[in-house]
């Protein structure tokens, strides 16, 4: 009867585990701040461009996550092409608020991510050698 019980609890114990280590979605305000704060400080934003930065982004954030919900209704090209255009208007948005300085530097950035993202990818889809497991 101990044993049982033991048994029963371990089960419930990693139940709750898993459940545990999925993370909740962020709201699209806390997404915002986040990046506002990222980009405050990477590029030297002024107190205007801060508010209006993150004005864009809480758009964009807004946008993405109501795209987000539509998921099960569109197809998955569709889907990628209103993602990037949302994020393509969302940055020109931003360019449009910068500095030629702060420009570059965001352009950096961007280019930055892409190539970390493009990385990720291609380590992703390379198969591993049959020894290398």
């Amino acid at each position: 009867m101990k044993k049982l019980l033991l048994v029963v609890t371990l089960i419930a114990g990693f139940g709750i585990l898993a459940n545990a280590q999925q993370k909740a979605p962020k709201s699209p305000e806390l997404k915002a701040a986040k990046q506002t704060k990222a980009l405050t400080k990477q590029l030297n934003l002024s107190n205007n461009q801060v508010a209006k930065v993150n004005a864009v982004l809480l758009e964009q954030d807004k946008s993405l996550d109501s795209l987000k919900a539509l998921k099960a209704t569109n197809d998955k090209k569709e889907q990628k092409y209103s993602h990037k255009l949302i994020r393509d208007q969302a940055g020109a948005k931003l360019n449009a608020i910068l500095t030629p300085d702060q420009k570059a530097k965001f352009a950096a950035l961007e280019t930055a991510k892409k190539e970390k993202k493009a990385a990720r990818k291609k380590a992703d889809a390379a198969p591993t050698p049959v020894g290398q497991n």
